[in-house]
């Protein structure tokens, strides 16, 4: 994972970025030769540095949540309201609901 740091924000440049006006921003893979990361936009380079002071602040680009990632938090959730007795078992609510048909 490559990173830069400016005014002690360490940037991961596998990230894509936003600036202010909402236009992203991502690492092309290349350095100038002032050993600063060259940051790429439908309108050309510039270096990271020179993206941070003239359209920053900068935001990460939220990475996207995965199906087990949300499978994970909604069991331990559930199984937690289950053991404190919040959730009722299948059956009893089958019996409530349903007239006992589950």
């Amino acid at each position: 994972m490559p990173t830069y740091t400016i005014d002690g924000i360490t940037f991961d440049l596998a990230r894509t970025y936003l600036d202010v006006s909402g236009v992203e921003w991502v690492w092309s893979g290349r350095w100038n030769g002032a050993g600063e990361p060259l940051m790429k936009t439908t309108s050309g380079f510039l270096p990271l540095p020179d993206v941070y002071w003239w359209h920053g602040p900068l935001i990460a680009v939220p990475e996207p949540v995965t199906g087990e990632q949300i499978r994970a938090v909604l069991s331990a959730d559930f199984l937690a309201s289950q053991a404190a007795g919040y959730v009722e078992p299948l059956e009893v609510w089958a019996a409530r609901a349903l007239g006992g048909a589950a």
